[in-house]
């Protein structure tokens, strides 16, 4: 009886492995994907973001997503100026703390 069941969770793994690599990168992607559904509207202190990233592109709203030094995830559309100074502040602070 014990081997039966070592079995069928041996086989039940496989199965969930061979799942898994056979969806390939859209469900990697989708799993590790933010969609936004409601933007912050006030802006976010400069010396508290850390980085940013587009959110999934299969989500119904595009957004950047912004991350601060807490950790903290908000959501801004990409249209607004400061938005993109922001992003474009984020890669030179990126760009310069890259060695060489």
């Amino acid at each position: 009886m014990m081997i039966l069941l070592k079995v069928s969770l041996l086989l039940l793994l496989l199965c969930c492995a061979v799942q898994l690599t056979s969806a390939g990168p859209q469900a990697v992607e989708s799993a590790n994907g933010v969609c936004c559904f409601e933007e912050t509207r006030s802006r976010i202190p400069l010396r508290r973001l850390k980085s940013y990233y587009w959110t999934n592109s299969s989500c119904p709203y595009t957004y950047i997503v912004f991350v601060t030094t807490k950790k903290i995830h908000r959501c801004v559309k990409p249209d607004n100026k400061w938005v993109q100074l922001y992003i474009n502040h984020i890669d030179k602070k990126s760009a310069s703390d890259s060695p060489k």
